[in-house]
């Protein structure tokens, strides 16, 4: 290859790179026309931001911050620790709930469909139904009663008195009401001749003096 040959060669890859240098400052040039009218909106925007900010922030305030900053680093380190912290909890406690959402979830399907919700917002209505419909005093009372009702189930724990009951449900359900037949004043005294019936008209005329003590025990109608 001659010396000329070779300076023909030098001139064509010059005018390449010259092509290619060309090529990329044509396209800085448009990429520059085309970010020019962003950035002098985005500086129209700062400076209309600024403008605002004018009356509230000023360069005091942002050195204060800068400071207060730098005195709560500790802070913000002691802040990321438990933050760091609570992740390992949740990443060690997510494998045991992540499985129970699905069940849950379903749970709260069938609870749907059962009506469990519409029941719990008709209970929450009739809750508020009756505080609406009571007052205060009102309540005052019921707490009185409900102290009563609790000391007569108190009783209701003796075990004569269950016995009692338990006896009295069991007469009640033997009692044979076809049995029963129209009894005058000498049929009465034909039945007494019985054992039983001597041992019944005994309770009875027990009951009889004890339903007289209450009597002098009932208060007087206001």
């Amino acid at each position: 290859m001659t010396n000329e040959e070779r300076i023909l060669e030098k001139l064509e890859r010059m005018e390449e790179r010259l092509d290619e240098l060309q090529e990329r400052g044509t396209a800085m040039r448009e990429l520059v026309e085309d970010m020019n009218p962003i950035i002098k909106h985005m500086f129209l925007l700062s400076l209309e931001t600024c403008q605002d900010l004018q009356g509230d922030v000023n360069l005091h305030d942002i050195k204060e911050l800068g400071f207060r900053g730098l005195k709560s680093v500790r802070n913000i380190n002691y802040t990321l620790d438990q933050l760091e912290n609570l992740i390992d909890l949740w990443r060690t406690i997510h494998p045991g709930i992540a499985p129970t959402w699905p069940h849950v979830i379903a749970g709260l399907g069938r609870w749907e469909q059962e009506g469990v919700f519409k029941k719990m917002g008709a209970l929450k209505n009739a809750g508020g139904n009756i505080l609406a419909a009571n007052s205060p005093e009102d309540f005052e009372r019921m707490g009185e009663s409900l102290v009563y009702l609790t000391r007569l189930l108190q009783q209701l724990a003796d075990p004569n008195v269950q016995r009692f009951l338990s006896n009295a449900v069991e007469m009640l359900g033997a009692l044979d009401m076809e049995k029963a037949k129209p009894c005058g004043v000498f049929g009465v005294v034909g039945a007494l001749g019985s054992k039983e019936a001597k041992e019944g008209l005994g309770v009875v005329v027990e009951l009889l003096r004890n339903l007289g003590k209450l009597k002098g025990q009932t208060p007087a109608a206001a």
